[in-house]
C-alpha cells in the first residue's frame, strides 16, 4: 500500500515539476516580448525616413537647395537625386514649405517648384503632368511677364507667394520624394 503512495506522489512530483517549469518558461517568454516590444517602442522614429540633407514632412521628403540653377537644370537635378521639383498639394503643404524657409532652417531666396504652364494658361505639375489644383499665387500673378513666364517658384519678395518667371531664371530649388525604402532619394 505504500509503495503504490510513493508512486503517485512521485509522479505528482513530476507533474508540479513540468507544470512550474512550463509557466517559467511562459513568464520569461512574457518579459522576452516585453522586452523586445519596449525597444521597438524607443527605437520608433529614431532612425531617418529620408536621406541627409532632406527635411521630413508627413510622407514625403523634401530637399533646399543651397545652390541655385535654372528650372530645366534644377527639374533634372532633382530627378537624379531621387526625386522631382515640388508638387504643392494643398494649403498644408504650402505653410510647411514656407515655414521652412522662413525658420531659417534653409536659405531666403526663391525656390524653384514644379509647376509649369508650357501650354499657356495650363498649369501642370512637372512630375505626373497633373493639373495644378491649390495654388498661392502673389496677387496679380500669374502675369506672364512679356510672355516668357511658364515657370512658378516661391517667391522671396512676396512672403513665399507663388509667381510665374522666366525658367532660365537662376533660383534655388526643392525637390521631393516619396518616403519609403524603394524611394528615399
Amino acid at each position: 500500500m505504500i509503495f503504490p503512495l510513493l508512486v503517485i506522489f512521485g509522479c505528482l512530483l513530476v507533474v508540479k515539476s513540468e507544470t512550474c517549469f512550463g509557466k517559467q518558461e511562459k513568464a520569461i517568454l512574457s518579459d522576452i516580448k516585453s522586452s523586445i516590444k519596449t525597444l521597438e517602442e524607443k527605437l520608433e522614429g529614431t532612425f531617418p525616413i529620408c536621406k541627409e540633407g532632406w527635411r521630413e514632412f508627413k510622407d514625403h521628403c523634401y530637399f533646399f537647395s543651397t545652390d541655385k540653377k535654372t528650372w530645366q537644370e534644377a527639374e533634372v537635378e532633382c530627378r537624379n537625386l531621387g526625386g522631382y521639383l515640388t508638387q504643392v498639394n494643398n494649403s498644408t503643404e504650402n505653410s510647411w514649405i514656407v515655414s521652412m524657409i522662413t525658420s531659417k532652417k534653409v536659405i531666403k531666396q526663391n525656390y524653384w517648384m514644379g509647376a509649369t504652364d508650357f501650354t499657356e494658361g495650363d498649369w501642370r505639375w512637372v512630375n505626373d503632368l497633373s493639373k495644378v489644383q491649390f495654388t498661392n499665387w502673389a496677387s496679380n500673378q500669374p502675369d506672364n511677364h512679356q510672355g516668357k513666364e511658364d515657370c512658378a517658384h516661391f517667391w522671396h519678395t512676396f512672403n513665399y507667394k507663388w509667381n510665374d518667371s522666366k525658367c532660365s531664371n537662376i533660383y534655388g530649388y526643392i525637390c521631393e520624394s516619396p518616403q519609403g525604402s524603394n524611394c528615399l532619394p
